[in-house]
């Protein structure tokens, strides 16, 4: 099937949902689809980076086309104008798939089968776009709306803007880990338990619980950080002044990999209230509804988790396949450390965590997601 898949995410950038969608037009591609990308064209942004796939670290079976998206105020407006453009001289797509509502509306105008996903309720969209989102899901070309929890899809249907029969839950993936032993050497000392956090360190992430544990954990515990903005890097390295932990800041998604095979235990300690990466404090609250892409990259490299004990991590996570501690309870998260300093607890977290990844590879999520009628 020829497929198009519309995206407002900035290719190459640091945020996870520009993962999300690079790993989602490889997946489809894997299925035996003929993939087509289109996202804005920022000129200024990453602009180092020639390789977007290999960035990445996802195959070259899929082609991305860059559109017109101006840097001003309104620059959305333009963009959308550039894919409806797009779409107006491109007529050979069977199916329009994407994260940007009002490009998908516009595939419904051109007569085109659309499936639109959302990673958030769409109330936090303006008003307009409410509008737009329920003329979507009226229109008899829209195939379905795929959400990334179960929690989403309630929120969904307690709005009650479309029939449950037209919701997919398809939590986040991972790719099928290849090499579990290429490492990165890690600072600190080599016979020392090496905990690991890879993400975003705005609030909410959990850095608040690194910093109220640092101190407390026994001597040959380290925590190894890895992942965040320059300024959040600086930030939390004034307020940590322990040295046992390190960070790392950002780094290529391709080489995520090499450090989550030198870590012995992840941690996924997401807090009660967790902002989108961009936003401000007074911005979308995710905790309810999140399906962390670390979860499972975490999963995929075999290893041991520590996570936050939330509702919506329990749509993936449960006590055979990770430990799960109260996201603001210090004692308890000292006490899974110590219980993970356990060789043979650490194995059989790690191969249960493995074992339940195989539902949850992006090639299979694509599948499940292409399974029209």
């Amino acid at each position: 099937m020829n497929v198009l898949y519309i995206s407002n995410s900035i290719i190459p950038s640091r945020s996870a949902n520009s993962i999300h969608v690079m790993k989602m037009c490889q997946a489809l591609a894997e299925n035996g689809n003929k993939v087509v990308l289109i996202a804005p064209n920022k000129i200024k942004n990453e602009k180092q980076i020639v390789d977007s796939y290999k960035y990445y670290g996802v195959k070259n079976n899929f082609i991305i086309k860059k559109l017109w998206s101006p840097d001003i105020k309104g620059g959305a407006f333009f963009y959308t104008l550039s894919v409806c453009f797009y779409m107006m001289f491109n007529h050979n797509f069977e199916l329009i798939y994407g994260r940007f509502l009002y490009g998908c509306y516009l595939a419904t105008l051109f007569k085109k089968k659309v499936i639109y996903e959302s990673h958030a309720p769409i109330y936090e969209e303006t008003k307009y776009g409410l509008s737009i989102f329920k003329r979507l899901v009226k229109s008899k070309f829209f195939e379905k709306l795929v959400v990334i929890s179960e929690a989403l899809k309630d929120i969904y249907l307690e709005k009650q803007y479309l029939l449950e029969e037209k919701i997919q839950v398809a939590h986040d993936g991972a790719d099928k880990v290849l090499d579990l032993k290429t490492k990165i050497k890690l600072r600190g000392e080599d016979q020392n338990l090496k905990l690991g956090y890879i993400g975003h360190l705005h609030k909410g992430k959990g850095l608040e619980i690194i910093s109220s544990i640092a101190n407390k954990v026994s001597n040959d515990i380290e925590f190894h950080v890895v992942g965040g903005l320059d300024k959040d890097v600086s930030l939390w390295k004034k307020k940590i002044k322990e040295k046992n932990v390190f960070f790392y800041g950002w780094v290529p998604h391709c080489d995520v990999g090499k450090y989550i095979n030198a870590m012995d235990v992840c941690l996924l300690p997401n807090q009660k209230i967790v902002f989108a990466f961009g936003s401000s404090e007074d911005g979308m609250n995710l905790s309810k509804f999140t399906s962390p892409l670390k979860m499972f990259e975490y999963m995929s490299h075999n290893k041991a988790i520590i996570a936050s004990d939330l509702t919506v991590l329990r749509e993936v996570l449960n006590e055979k396949n990770s430990l799960l501690v109260k996201c603001d309870d210090t004692r308890g998260w000292l006490k899974a450390i110590e219980k993970l300093k356990i060789p043979k607890n650490r194995e059989l977290l790690a191969k249960q965590a493995f074992n339940d990844f195989s539902l949850y590879t992006w090639k299979k999520r694509a599948k499940n997601i292409m399974n029209l009628n």
